[in-house]
């Protein structure tokens, strides 16, 4: 699982935590809210009647029986006074929730019961007030509060989602930087820019990384090119002797035949030593790309030198190319040599009476690209990673050959910017190429 998805995981599970908790909490803080509110109410119309009682005398409000009881217009409220004795001598008012008579029927109010004398009389003074009003306002404060918590939790949430984003993005342009390398000597980067301490010192540790293994890579290069050079002269000084050790009279047949062999040893020999200097110049950029080459005309041609081979292994070659595919600028030398090795590859690895296809096509964002799919074994999926090292072999030794080819196929195609990558199925192995815009 990526950083951004766990975090982004992390982040909606304590949301979801702290609106599960709230909602719990909810419920119960809001029906003290509303009961605590009501209870206000409750006081401050007590503090009213008692002034009005100030004011006008209490006769006004009591009938010959000695009590009045009044309900409101909706009946979820009323005032309760009689003459009597004083129910708390301390004088402290109670606040409860006491079954009343309300048109025949007993229903819950919730009650302010207070004792107080005037002119010299006890009095009891209850108001009240229906707790279906009071669920009522429990339950809009409820609806409002559910409400609002999920816009809350929705609002943080992406608010966390976009900073997540932000944060994160130096991160994936550090992954799009390393994805980018396409060989051990990438060009330099940069500084990142971002205000994040650790991404800079990410970015500044991956730059010294690769400045390590372009030195070590560039080192090891130079060697491997030192030493192909350097040999090629004694061998070509051994070739120049055997083929005249076979030119001498009453040379006997055995030793004939070792030289022979012998010979194409040196002949092997060479043939690596001149692959791995080709690889070493167009690492070190030692040809130039004068050429617009025609891709349709240089695929023509690679295929009259191979018509041989096609014939004795009765394979068949079909292309199909959409447009007139061309790359520019270019070396057609090295061009010719990918399209070489990637078709002889694919008929050396062909079954025989196979087929090979390739096909083409242009791209929206202008590039061009190549499949070159042949019905050979397939190859192991976790040997593709490797398909491009140097004297790499996955055929155990069956087909001629010194594990180079591909090597020299990535060499020409990081020389030209151009992009490659295998697959492989039941149905064959593919390579595709994709051609940058000619410029």
């Amino acid at each position: 699982m990526r950083l951004q998805q766990q975090l982004v995981l992390l982040t909606t599970l304590s949301k979801c935590l702290m609106a599960g908790v709230l909602l719990l909490a909810l419920p119960w803080a809001i029906k003290l809210f509303a009961l605590r509110h009501t209870e206000a109410r409750l006081r401050n119309e007590l503090h009213q009647v008692r002034q009005r009682i100030e004011r006008v005398g209490v006769g006004s409000f009591l009938t010959t029986q000695d009590q009045r009881l009044h309900y409101d217009l909706l009946q979820d409220e009323f005032i309760d006074l009689r003459r009597g004795r004083r129910l708390h001598p301390g004088g402290a008012d109670t606040i409860a929730t006491l079954p009343r008579l309300r048109q025949g029927q007993l229903v819950d109010f919730r009650v302010l019961r207070a004792s107080f004398v005037h002119e010299g009389q006890p009095y009891t003074l209850e108001i009240g007030k229906s707790m279906e009003s009071v669920e009522d306002v429990y339950g809009l404060l409820r609806s409002f509060a559910a409400y609002a918590l999920a816009f809350a939790v929705l609002t943080t949430l992406l608010l966390e989602l976009g900073v997540i984003n932000h944060l994160l993005r130096p991160f994936d342009l550090i992954v799009h930087r390393l994805r980018a390398v396409q060989g051990p000597t990438p060009p330099p980067q940069p500084p990142l820019s971002t205000n994040t301490w650790d991404f800079r010192y990410l970015d500044e540790s991956i730059q010294q990384m690769l400045l390590k293994i372009r030195s070590v890579f560039e080192q090891e290069r130079q060697f491997i090119a030192n030493v192909s050079h350097e040999l090629l002269t004694p061998i070509s000084i051994l070739q120049n002797r055997f083929e005249n050790m076979l030119q001498a009279e009453n040379l006997p047949e055995e030793a004939e035949t070792q030289l022979v062999t012998s010979q194409k040893t040196l002949q092997r020999l060479t043939a690596t030593l001149r692959t791995l200097l080709l690889i070493s110049r167009i690492e070190n950029a030692q040809f130039a790309r004068p050429d617009r080459v025609d891709v349709r005309e240089l695929l023509r041609e690679v295929v009259e030198e191979l018509e041989d081979r096609l014939v004795d292994r009765h394979i068949t070659l079909t292309q199909q190319l959409e447009g007139t595919p061309a790359l520019a600028p270019a070396n057609r030398t090295l061009l010719f040599a990918l399209f070489f090795n990637l078709i002889s590859n694919a008929i050396k690895y062909n079954h025989p009476e196979g087929t090979i296809t390739v096909r083409g096509a242009a791209q929206p964002d202008g590039s061009y690209q190549l499949r070159i799919h042949n019905t050979g074994r397939p190859i192991p999926a976790e040997q593709l990673p490797h398909l491009f090292e140097r004297f790499r072999r996955f055929d155990d030794g069956r087909v001629e050959g010194y594990g180079l080819g591909l090597a020299v196929v990535r060499s020409v195609t990081q020389f030209h910017g151009i992009g490659i990558e295998p697959a492989s199925d039941e149905a064959g192995t593919t390579f595709t190429l994709t051609l940058p815009p000619p410029q």
